[in-house]
Order: structure tokens, then sequence, then C-alpha cells
């Protein structure tokens, strides 16, 4: 016969255990929420960590202290992974010249990546 102690301990980390995957699993969401749109133009994998580079080409509205009409810009989304999961993700944005704005979809991941710290280049 098992003890009520052992039970309360054996419930107790179950539902740790699944709070802890639960938040996995939201954190999860959350990026691909965040990478919807974005293309991988790099993935760098070492045993089991992963470092993938998103890229995305937007016209972004400004506040209106800043800019009155939206402004092309490129983000790039660095995001370690380990076995697959998520441990964290950085961001950087930098503005494009108005001229990109005739072709946005024409912007080729290297014609800006002097732009960007060498971490978030297409090329390592």
């Amino acid at each position: 016969m098992v003890s009520v102690p052992a039970l309360r301990s054996n419930a107790l980390l179950t539902l740790t255990i699944l709070a802890v995957a639960l938040l996995f699993m939201l954190h999860e969401l959350r990026l691909e929420l965040r990478l919807q749109g974005a293309a991988l133009i790099r993935r760098e994998r070492k045993g089991c960590f992963a470092i993938e580079i998103y890229r995305r080409v937007v016209m972004l509205q400004l506040p209106a202290h800043v800019s009155a009409f939206p402004v092309p810009r490129e983000r790039r989304i660095r995001v370690r992974r380990f076995w697959g999961i998520a441990l964290s993700q950085q961001e950087i944005s930098v503005a494009l010249p108005v001229s990109a704005c005739e072709n946005l979809s024409g912007i080729a991941p290297g014609d800006f990546d002097p732009q960007f710290p060498s971490w978030l280049r297409s090329a390592a």
C-alpha cells in the first residue's frame, strides 16, 4: 500500500512536469507566430544545439512622431535550439533605403548583410 505523502509527492512531480511542458509549448507557439512570414536563411548544427537565422523584409509603420509614412525595414531573428526546443531568440531590425520600397520581394538576403552584426549575416 502506498502512503498518502508519497502520492502527494508523485502528484506534485507530475503537475510540475506538465507545467514545464506547457510553458515550452506556449513558448514555441509564440515563436512560430513571431516567425510567420520569415524565411530561414541559415542553420548551423553542433550536436544537440542548433542556431537558425530568419529574415523578413517589411514596410513598418513607425510611431507618428518619427514618421507619418511606413518605412522599409529588414528584420533578422536568431533562434537558439536544444533538441529542437527554442531556448532563446534575438531580433535586430535595420532601415532600408527608400528605393527598396519599389521591390521588397526582390531584395536578396545578402544585399544588406553589412548592416547586420556578423552573427546575423546570411553567410557565416
